[in-house]
């Protein structure tokens, strides 16, 4: 499967190569490093402070907040089985509260799962969204348990009136990227990635020790 990371600009370190873009597809293979192991139980994001722009408080355009309790009755209806963290984070207001969003992207468990065909079957849940709805966010579950993140340009699992509404897709056949093995390093790495924008592009305060070793890879790369 192809992989990437859908995202914006750290100022300074690793600029989109279009100046008008919100998103770029960076390389997942050149990211740096997850150095820390954050744990299943996010006892690292419980000890940040809550934040404005939080993925609790940001919502639909309308200012209408989506429904998460949804996501119990998605589950059973195609009976599969989601990672634990996934669970913990989804309904936790208060760990969704310190997690924060430079594009205001928003959690939203979208309508129903969708099956995937061929040599990635399982199903596909959606749980995040831009703003703008120019990126989603998929968790990805096999019929082993195993489970991965994917990113991709269009919605799937909405009912939507306009556009196509399969709930059975080929990943293979269409536009998604393998972003994260795991959902705990994906919130781990859009935590951390916010927190240094933010720092950058709006507080100006100093980058802490675990920000700036992750910066210091695109500062070398850059020499």
């Amino acid at each position: 499967m192809k992989t990437g990371w859908w995202s914006f600009e750290l100022p300074g370190y690793r600029p989109h190569p279009d100046a008008f873009a919100t998103y770029t597809l960076f390389s997942y293979e050149d990211l740096p490093p997850i150095l820390e192991k954050p744990d299943n139980d996010f006892e690292w994001l419980k000890s940040q402070a809550t934040k404005e722009h939080s993925l609790f408080k940001n919502c639909y355009p309308d200012g209408s907040k989506p429904d998460l309790s949804k996501l119990a009755r998605i589950v059973s209806d195609a009976r599969i089985n989601l990672p634990e963290s996934f669970i913990i984070f989804m309904n936790s207001i208060e760990l969704q509260k310190r997690v924060r969003s430079c594009t205001d992207c928003y959690l939203d468990v979208a309508d129903y799962a969708v099956r995937t065909k061929g040599s990635m079957a399982g199903y596909l849940i959606h749980f995040l969204s831009d703003s703008q709805w120019v990126g989603h966010w998929y968790i990805h579950v096999d019929h082993r348990g195993n489970h991965s993140i994917v990113t991709s340009l269009n919605p799937y699992g909405f009912h939507l009136e306009e556009e196509s509404t399969s709930r059975e897709i080929d990943m293979q056949e269409e536009e998604f990227w393998l972003c994260a093995p795991s959902f705990t390093e994906f919130i781990y790495r859009f935590w951390l990635e916010n927190e240094i924008w933010f720092a950058l592009a709006e507080e100006e305060r100093p980058l802490n020790k675990t920000e700036q070793v992750y910066v210091d890879k695109y500062a070398r790369e850059a020499e």
